[in-house]
């Protein structure tokens, strides 16, 4: 990676993380501070009139003798600040001069979000990183680095492959050494085919809880980010829900929200063959937008998986009837309550987002085709699925989400082992011998 250095003392810049999305390049002597191709988006508010000036002006027609930092060609003055800072028309990257972007946020103002610049407080950051990083090498030991060896790696890769691949095949010829000396004491029934569904069953929840501790992981791994600085690819907002148009009605309730999901269930069968059998489910397809402090992102729910606890139930029996908004909204879903001969048995599930509810996102931020950049991403950019990323709406925090998903890896973990490892147990003690 191209290490970028100051224009005035040619030293290392210092990568500083802010609130506003992006990392700057700051020298740490306090000279000025790079920005890439489309960060001024995130410091100046109404940066679209910024480049018009520019555009306007035309720049300085003389070239000068400095060098872009990231890609060594010659850069332009721009005269449309004091002091007027650097551009380099290869890579459309800027240079500024210490002060000239509190400057250019206080001259282009208008944005329906503020922006607050720190820009002391950026410098002084930088210069206490580069202390803390030269201290650090001033107290390590001078070894000199050796290049990783291409071919050792290769070897330690092959050694574990050939250890695993000779385990599997000892772990084979073993358990097929008991088999031969164990024979059948009792007469295969439908018992043993139970434990052994459970078996197979305890091993499938092994691998669901695996796979629910890489959603987790997935979750961990992927820094929320402010709706202003998304960038294309997989995201991870929080923010409140808002309506794109009007409000939605809950189909069961009735009431105002943003988003739902339903499902219907009828009790059919009796005794042991009475189950409930789902006959209608699905969720709202209007999408919603997602605000924080920063501005608003539209969601697209297509597709999503929902993680929505808090869900209301509405059901008929001997207890009671349905709520008349519930047979309402069955009959606007084309789902009758009668049959050729009585009522039926319901049960009608439902979750929603309401107005202003706390939500967490993550998914794929996708740019609307056609459109251009602007001074909001609710213009340009919308979240929605991937094939080939995760795509969960939930109403809980990130915090309540990952507790959520710490506490069923546990149970898928800890339940498929103790299925699995019961069902074996039983297996062997009733049904198996060891021949004499």
């Amino acid at each position: 990676m191209l290490t970028m250095k100051c224009l005035d003392c040619q030293e290392d810049l210092i990568k500083i993380p802010t609130s506003h999305g992006p990392e700057l390049d700051i020298c740490s002597s306090g000279h000025g501070l790079w920005l890439d191709v489309g960060e001024v988006n995130f410091f100046v508010e109404d940066y679209v009139s910024l480049k018009r000036a520019i555009g306007d002006t035309g720049g300085v027609a003389v070239r000068t003798e400095t060098l872009c930092p990231r890609c060594e060609n010659h850069m332009e003055p721009e005269t449309v600040s004091q002091p007027p800072f650097l551009s380099c028309d290869s890579c459309h990257g800027w240079w500024l001069p210490r002060g000239s972007l509190t400057r250019l946020n206080e001259t282009y103002r208008g944005a329906a979000v503020p922006i607050k610049i720190h820009e002391a407080e950026l410098y002084t950051r930088a210069a206490a990183r580069h202390r803390a990083v030269n201290d650090t090498f001033r107290d390590q030991p001078r070894f000199k680095k050796k290049r990783p060896n291409p071919q050792g790696i290769w070897f330690w890769v092959l050694f574990f492959g050939f250890g695993f691949v000779l385990g599997g095949l000892i772990l084979v010829a073993g358990i097929g050494k008991a088999m031969k000396t164990a024979q059948w004491s009792q007469p295969l029934d439908q018992t043993l085919l139970y434990l052994a569904t459970g078996t197979v069953g305890g091993f499938g929840l092994i691998v669901y809880g695996w796979m629910v501790h890489q959603r987790k992981r997935l979750i961990e791994s992927i820094p929320t980010s402010t709706i202003r600085s998304l960038a294309l690819g997989l995201v991870e907002i929080s923010g409140q829900a808002q309506p794109e148009e009007g409000l939605l009605s809950a189909p069961f309730s009735g009431l105002p929200c943003v988003f739902y999901s339903y499902a219907v269930e009828e009790h059919v069968g009796s005794g042991k063959n009475a189950r409930w059998e789902t006959i209608g489910k699905g969720t709202s397809e209007q999408p919603f937008f997602v605000s924080d402090t920063t501005g608003r992102v539209l969601v697209v729910p297509l597709g999503a998986e929902l993680i929505l606890p808090n869900e209301r139930t509405y059901r008929n029996n001997w207890l009671g009837e349905l709520p008349p908004t519930t047979i309402t909204g069955l009959d606007r879903l084309g789902i009758s309550t009668e049959r050729w001969m009585g009522s039926k048995t319901l049960r009608c599930r439902e979750s929603f987002l309401l107005p202003e509810e706390q939500v967490y996102v993550l998914g794929t931020a996708h740019e609307h085709l056609g459109t251009r950049e602007s001074v909001e991403n609710s213009t340009r950019i919308y979240i929605g699925s991937s094939q080939d990323h995760e795509f969960i709406i939930s109403d809980r925090s990130e915090k309540d989400l990952l507790s959520r998903l710490q506490w069923q890896v546990l149970g898928f973990g800890v339940g498929g082992l103790t299925l699995a490892a019961t069902c074996l147990i039983i297996i062997f003690k009733y049904y198996l011998t060891t021949k004499s």
